[in-house]
Formats: C-alpha cells, structure tokens, sequence
C-alpha cells in the first residue's frame, strides 16, 4: 500500500526497496517499480539518494530503522504501527529524529478519512461532543488508531487517565505478548471523557456521543 501510493503521487518517485530476502525485494520491484533493491536497508541508506523512507516491517525492527534514517539524515520517515516495542524506544526515536533533519511521521491515516472527519462536531450538527468510546482486540497493534482519534476533541489536554490489562488468557501479536482484556479510560479538562475497551472487554463498534444524540 505504501509503495502504492508513492507510485499514485505525482511528486513522488519509487527509487530504492530493502528486503532481508533478495528474491521478495525483487519481486516487489518488478510488481511496484523502483531503481534498486537491496538486501540490507543500511547499504540502501548509504548508497540511494532518498529523500523519504517507509518502514514496513515489523514492530521490533522499528525504533532501530527509524533512528538510522534520522542518523542518515533523511528528509522524512514514515513508520508502520505500532510505533516500539517499549516506551523507552519510543522516546529514543523522537529524541534522535528531533536532533537531526529528519521529520518522522507515524501510520495513523484514519484521521484523513471521510468517516473520521470532524465536520459535522465542528458544524455541531450532531451537537457537542461528550464522548467517546471505542473497542479493540488489543492495546499494542490496535489501540493506536483509537488513541489517536482523540483529536476529535482537538487536543484538548486530559485532566485524568486511568488504565488496568489482564493477562488470564495471554497471546501474542507479531511476536509481542498482548493482554487478555484492557481498560483505559480519559477525561480531558472540557468534560468530555473517553473509554477504550480491548481483548475479552471488547465489544462493537467506534461509539460517538453528543449531545443531540444523548436528546
């Protein structure tokens, strides 16, 4: 999908590919176009003259390919979801990105689409927001959309936030262990609360309330 839209954009050129299979980067190059394939994304950074960078792989390679591009001094990169493993990687790759040149963007596209867009609170066409409530199978490859579909509310700062996981029924998801079932719960300083449900707690789907729909 990524190498997709590069190809749609018309600013955009598909110059260099990386796989720890040769024969799947090539694969992909006949498929999608660009002017090399590599088999180590480092010898990619040295030698191809990139100004944006996708990582696609999975989650445990992330925080390592994110700060090799910023230490590589690409233009920009764009991560899959979730973002590390840990919060600590998490910090080191905003650290690393916000000392050099390199502008890091992360997968959450949702906020650009029609179902996701603020028109009709913003219009209060369907009244004031009051809140929001969503569900998930998991907090590590899930969650993400739904936290960030907090901007809803306009990045209004949260007063409180509480959070609980069980792990009766642990499992993993790209290798990473995730949680049976989960809560986490906001309230944002204009009254407006939040709840995401996740795993066994789960149930669907995205709710949004106003107060035209609570009448």
């Amino acid at each position: 999908m990524h190498a997709r839209a590069y190809c749609t954009a018309p600013d955009a050129h598909l110059v260099a590919l990386a796989d720890l299979n040769l024969n799947h980067a090539r694969a992909f190059q006949e498929q999608h176009s660009g002017d090399a394939a590599y088999q180590n994304y480092r010898d990619m950074l040295a030698r191809a003259r990139l100004d944006i960078v996708s990582i696609c792989t999975w989650p445990h390679f992330h925080a390592e390919m994110v700060i090799a591009c910023a230490e590589a001094d690409m233009r920009a990169v764009h991560c899959e979801k979730p973002m590390a493993l840990s919060f600590e990687e998490a910090k080191r790759m905003v650290t690393v990105c916000e000392a050099s040149v390199t502008r890091s963007t992360f997968n959450h596209r949702r906020r650009f689409g029609a179902p996701f867009r603020r028109n009709l609170l913003r219009a209060s066409t369907i009244g004031a927001l009051r809140r929001m409530e969503a569900t998930c199978d998991n907090l590590f490859d899930w969650r993400t959309h739904w936290f960030d579909a907090l901007f809803f509310n306009d990045k209004t700062p949260a007063e409180w936030v509480i959070g609980q996981i069980g792990t009766c029924k642990l499992h993993t998801i790209f290798g990473v262990a995730v949680e049976s079932q989960g809560i986490s719960q906001f309230r944002f300083r204009n009254g407006v609360t939040d709840m995401l449900l996740t795993g066994d707690s789960a149930f669907p789907p995205l709710i949004i309330s106003s107060t035209a729909m609570r009448d």
